[in-house]
């Protein structure tokens, strides 16, 4: 046999053309992280910002519902004139105490009865217990919103390890509208026409993520008072 009849020696790769190989290997490689990386990033932000929204609109339901209740009253029929009755009781849960502070944050406090079994039974005392005096305050040190339960205890509404409150506005407004009186409509002892009060708040909330400050969200809610109060007509 000639050497003319012999068949090539295999040749495996080269080196450069080896080093070529995993260059473009890891350039694809480095794609693929980045890709799955910034995916599972967008995937924790907007579980984040879903956990914040829940807790947002949790903490604004509770506030809202219950400031609604602001002046409830059990025996709110004591407040009404009659024939029968010549001088009607003034509701004692009127007192709503509002105050806005840059440094302490915003608050409000008032009163609303839980004497619910009281308005069949009468036993209703008719008078503001310690347990009946609620309300929201921010406590803007701590990044919290704050429940008064009863008494001089606030309870922290919100969780400062899921959220941390950067604004709780609370803006409290009356507006007195004139109540139409026929001959026979009753006045107050001093002969003053009455208004009716109707109360309303705004209610501003704003939070960031505890885990990721770039998520931020806020929420709005503009609500009325549900008991309107009756007062004397101003400058009588």
């Amino acid at each position: 046999m000639t050497r003319a009849t012999l068949s090539p020696r295999p040749r495996g790769m080269s080196l450069v053309e080896l080093m070529v190989g995993v260059t473009i290997g890891l350039f694809i490689l480095a794609a693929a992280t980045l890709v799955v990386t910034s995916q599972l990033g967008d995937n924790r932000r907007m579980l984040t910002d879903a956990q914040l929204q829940q807790d947002m609109r949790a903490t604004m339901d509770i506030a809202v519902r219950d400031m609604r209740r602001a002046g409830y009253w059990a025996h709110g029929w004591n407040n009404v004139w009659a024939d029968s009755v010549t001088n009607a009781m003034a509701n004692p849960y009127n007192t709503v105490s509002a105050t806005r502070s840059s440094r302490e944050g915003d608050s409000i406090v008032y009163d609303r009865s839980t004497d619910e079994e009281g308005q069949q039974s009468g036993t209703d005392n008719d008078r503001v217990d310690s347990s009946e005096r609620v309300g929201f305050r921010f406590n803007a040190a701590a990044g919290t919103v704050e429940m008064l339960m009863g008494g001089d205890t606030w309870q922290t509404l919100t969780d400062p390890a899921v959220m941390r409150v950067t604004r709780f506005d609370l803006t409290y407004t009356t507006q007195a509208v004139p109540l139409p009186c026929g001959a026979q409509c009753p006045v107050s002892s001093r002969g003053c026409a009455l208004d009716l009060l109707v109360r309303n708040a705004t209610l501003v909330f704003s939070a960031q993520a505890a885990s990721d400050a770039s998520v931020k969200r806020s929420v709005r809610s503009d609500l009325r008072l549900r008991n309107d109060i009756l007062v004397e007509r101003s400058g009588c």
